[in-house]
């Protein structure tokens, strides 16, 4: 749409959707890295003890349970 009316350069072209797929998810794994190499976050999972019969797997599993010392 950029005939003599509106005087514009013609479109120089767009990139294909698989280079522009590309390019977006090489900077994504990008910033991830370096966010992680930053912040160090922990990912390990934590070990759960195994749950008696007579008590609530919830409070096994947030370790809520109290004390009886």
């Amino acid at each position: 749409m950029s005939g003599p009316r509106f005087g514009g350069r013609p479109a120089a072209g767009t990139p294909s959707l698989a280079l522009s797929s590309v390019v977006v998810v090489a900077s994504l794994l990008t910033g991830a890295s370096i966010v992680h190499n930053i912040f160090k976050p922990d990912l390990t999972i934590p070990l759960v003890e195994s749950v008696n019969q007579g008590e609530d797997k919830t409070e096994a599993l947030a370790g809520s349970k109290p004390d009886k010392t």
